[in-house]
């Protein structure tokens, strides 16, 4: 995602004017040197996509390289493990978030507020807040996870995702109810 924002950005920032002053009263948190609104974002590392993405609202700041964002939905696209495996889908992971906060000098962003997973397989994980390291493809979290699929329910209390290969390990208390289950 940071990847993906810095070069959205590239081309905003070249034409970026200096850091506002705040008005005398105001917030001492600095005002974003850029907003977007209904942002699509793309990242690439050479000529492969490597995350893609909207969000309803984007703010930057230049100084450290932050990022804040309402309403995300990221797709990681299955890496290439993932699609020389028998039986492994293509399709895209897709995560949503109502806020998403992020460095492009970390390459790692933090979404939160009921971060909802859903796999191609029809896996649908929700937790409270997720972390994303681009530069490994994981994500991970620490606050529970609960999964649906086609024919289980679970729970964990801390969970990885490998977006490479679109694998979950879960770790800590771990419950699970199979075959055909329902709440």
């Amino acid at each position: 995602m940071p990847r993906l924002l810095a070069l959205s950005f590239l081309g905003l920032l070249a034409t970026a004017c200096a850091p506002r002053r705040p008005a005398p009263g105001a917030s001492n948190e600095p005002r974003p040197d850029v907003v977007l609104e209904g942002a699509h974002l793309r990242s690439y590392e050479g000529d492969t996509l490597q995350v893609s993405g909207t969000a309803s609202r984007v703010l930057y700041r230049r100084a450290g390289g932050e990022v804040q964002a309402t309403e995300v939905v990221v797709r990681l696209p299955p890496g290439k493990g993932a699609q020389g495996s028998p039986g492994a889908s293509r399709a895209d992971t897709v995560i949503t978030a109502p806020n998403m906060d992020g460095s492009l000098a970390s390459k790692r962003w933090v979404g939160s507020g009921g971060v909802v997973v859903r796999t191609a397989e029809g896996l649908v994980a929700n937790t409270p807040r997720l972390t994303y390291d681009a530069d490994a493809r994981r994500a991970h979290g620490d606050e529970g996870v609960t999964m649906r699929g086609p024919d289980y329910q679970m729970r964990a209390d801390r969970f990885t995702l490998s977006s490479a290969d679109q694998t979950f390990t879960f770790e800590g208390t771990v419950q699970a109810v199979l075959g055909g289950a329902t709440e």
